[in-house]
């Protein structure tokens, strides 16, 4: 499988009380490389290599350089991985795989300090995914990711091997359904999430504790006026943990949704 991909980013500030510098128009031609080979029936193999052009950051209004819109680069991407039939009930996904992104972070500098895009973030990573229907009416996947993360080519030698900001080496993830027998259309829904240990810091020395968030749902499938209604009622972080989502920003509280779609 071939694929390219054309983009065009144009970043503009548009506050005028904003200082920074760094306007700018950049296009790029990305390709997607994709080798798919099956051994045997049960069992797909895959090799993929790609790029994707992402905008730079725009600096918030706390450091010196607010405003600045930062320069976009283009992200690499390379994995190899299978897809394993066990039985027609259950799929095993694995990857081994290599992101190489922009690395920002805040130099901490006082009394204020200044948002700096230098060097690369690299993730290498293993992830494993098992999706399966333990009964007729009873689906689960689960999942974990495991990353060795690092800085790489940064002008400052001693943010080398450092761990790159709000990036975790471990989440993990187990969402289930449940479609009740007795009523027609209806399932609960549940996911218990994990998130590890962070750092706040490019020197690492501020780290942020993993954490663990609950979900809660139903979902209800109907016709009326002979079109398909879906109906959703989803609670988040039903345990109301507080954490920090990232260095600048705390996590999502408790929140409860609902919503109704029907196809026309």
């Amino acid at each position: 499988m071939l694929g390219l991909n054309y983009a065009t980013i144009i970043g503009k500030r548009t506050a005028a009380h904003y200082t920074g510098a760094g306007e700018y128009e950049k296009s790029k031609l990305t390709p997607t490389v994709s080798l798919i080979y099956k051994p045997v029936v049960a069992l797909t193999t895959y090799t993929t290599y790609m790029e994707s052009l992402e905008s730079g950051a725009v600096v918030g209004g706390t450091y010196t350089n607010r405003g600045e819109i930062l320069p976009p680069l283009v992200s690499k991407q390379y994995e190899i991985g299978m897809k394993y039939d066990i039985n027609p009930n259950f799929l095993l996904s694995t990857a081994l795989f290599r992101i190489e992104k922009a690395n920002g972070y805040s130099d901490l500098a006082t009394p204020i300090p200044t948002y700096v895009q230098d060097g690369l973030q690299v993730h290498n990573g293993v992830e494993l995914v098992l999706t399966g229907k333990i009964t007729d009416n009873l689906t689960i996947m689960g999942g974990g990711t495991l990353m060795d993360i690092g800085v790489e080519k940064s002008n400052n030698p001693a943010l080398e091997g450092k761990k790159p900001v709000n990036a975790a080496s471990r989440m993990g993830k187990i969402y289930a359904e449940y479609a009740l027998p007795w009523i027609p259309g209806f399932s609960l829904t549940g996911g218990i999430y994990y998130t590890g240990e962070r750092y706040a810091d490019a020197a690492n020395t501020d780290k942020m504790p993993g954490y663990t968030l609950y979900d809660l749902g139903a979902r209800y499938m109907t016709r009326m006026f002979n079109k398909s209604l879906v109906v959703r009622l989803n609670a988040t972080n039903i345990t109301g943990k507080n954490y920090w989502l990232a260095s600048d920003s705390l996590g999502v509280p408790r929140m409860i949704a609902f919503s109704a779609s029907m196809m026309f």
